[in-house]
């Protein structure tokens, strides 16, 4: 799975298994730029690791607020998936 194969994306998997959080949060807490957190969530809810919900924020300022949240997923790593991705170079497709 290729979208794994960015670190910035394991330390967001990472911190949103800890508790729903939004973009902001993420990349204050990652030291990392909005933009940077926002590409790398789009990615990973396509493939269906994390998934989003809108919240609305009252008081002051009412406002609406995108949460992410980890899915439920298992990898399974096997001696013969090791062999294939050997056999192509350490290739990953999809």
């Amino acid at each position: 799975m290729r979208v794994l194969g960015k670190v910035e994306r394991l330390y967001i998997l990472a911190l949103l298994s800890r508790r729903p959080m939004y973009v902001s949060e993420i990349a204050r807490e990652l030291k990392m730029p909005y933009p940077l957190v926002h590409l790398h969530l789009k990615a990973l809810e396509r493939v269906g690791l994390v998934e989003s919900r809108y919240e609305m924020v009252t008081g002051a300022r009412p406002h609406v607020r995108r949460y992410y949240r980890v899915r439920e997923f298992r990898i399974v790593v096997t001696p013969e998936l090791i062999a294939e991705l050997a056999s192509r170079g350490g290739r990953v497709e999809g």
